[in-house]
């Protein structure tokens, strides 16, 4: 019978980790395991883990605090034909795994499968489903692509990859400490067969403040941005080269540009350099609306210089 491997890094999550993992104990599918990697938490999120009672939750400590390595130390422990990332703050609605499973049995190997996911902060009865247009695309490279251009992400927890396909796509690069989720799944993507999108389910992101996505200025953080971006353009050039594949790719160091700017400038020329080579003729539209409008007046190197100047402003 085919089973089911729910991989979640644990660090610092006591508030949040009991209803993550229920919510994978009470799947409509069974046949699961629930593999836990606890990774230097600073809290009680250990003890919390260890008092829940199943067989099929298995608990395992690392020393790295780093979530990329707990999950590929998931990995290495996952006996299941299919392989769930799940965050330790987030919710599975309980027939996610059931109606996924029952969507690849009618494709072909190396599919991947998605679903709904909605945001919330307390409760996943506030959580409103808000559909992108990316989700329903089957295709991994125009999936890929149209991410890249704005047009809608998948939340982590949504993906169940065969761990073939893992396999083939590589497990997580601990180096990056930003957007490596992005990075590893662009791969899986890339090494799948296509992707189905299942409408009657869900995952409930849980917003927390401080989240290291939407805070991190570091060097560290923008040197990972940029290997991650570095990582896109090898994927999809490799896959496919025209002018729009690399308005895409544009996207992704425009955006970290206008995320970092003027922080770091090494790491921000370097990211022009790449951006140079791809020789796309115009700036992708990046940023809020007035930020798009200057842009288009001035230029997107005059609009970073005028968004630095008024750094807490709504450009």
């Amino acid at each position: 019978m085919t089973k089911v491997s729910i991989i979640i890094p644990l660090h610092n999550a006591v508030a949040f980790i009991e209803e993550a993992i229920t919510s994978c104990l009470n799947q409509s599918f069974s046949n699961i395991e629930v593999i836990v990697v606890e990774n230097g938490s600073k809290d009680d999120s250990w003890n919390m883990v260890k008092r829940i009672q199943d067989l099929r939750l298995k608990c395992f400590q690392i020393s790295n605090a780093n979530a990329a390595a707990a999950r590929n130390f998931g990995f290495k422990e996952a006996d299941g034909d299919y392989i769930m990332f799940l965050d330790a703050d987030d919710v599975l609605a309980p027939n996610k795994i059931e109606l996924q499973l029952a969507s690849l049995a009618h494709k072909p190997k190396d599919w991947l499968a998605s679903c709904s996911w909605a945001k919330f902060t307390h409760d996943i009865k506030e959580a409103k489903i808000e559909p992108q247009s990316v989700w329903t695309e089957e295709d991994s490279l125009v999936w890929c692509i149209k991410s890249f251009m704005g047009h809608g992400m998948m939340s982590l927890g949504c993906w169940l990859i065969p761990k073939t396909v893992i396999e083939k796509a590589g497990i997580w690069d601990e180096r990056l400490s930003l957007h490596d989720d992005g990075e590893f799944m662009c791969r899986a993507l890339l090494a799948s067969k296509a992707q189905v999108f299942v409408e009657d389910t869900c995952v409930y992101y849980r917003q927390v403040e401080g989240s290291l996505s939407r805070n991190n200025q570091s060097l560290q953080a923008a040197k990972s941005a940029l290997a991650v971006c570095q990582s896109y353009d090898k994927q999809l050039l490799q896959r496919q080269d025209n002018d729009q594949v690399r308005r895409a790719l544009a996207y992704n160091y425009c955006r970290l540009l206008y995320e970092f700017y003027p922080k770091h400038k090494s790491v921000l020329k370097e990211a022009r350099q790449h951006l140079k080579k791809l020789k796309v003729k115009s700036s992708p539209p990046i940023g809020g609306k007035l930020f798009k409008q200057l842009t288009s007046i001035l230029g997107f190197y005059y609009a970073l210089r005028l968004k630095s100047i008024f750094y807490n402003s709504s450009l």
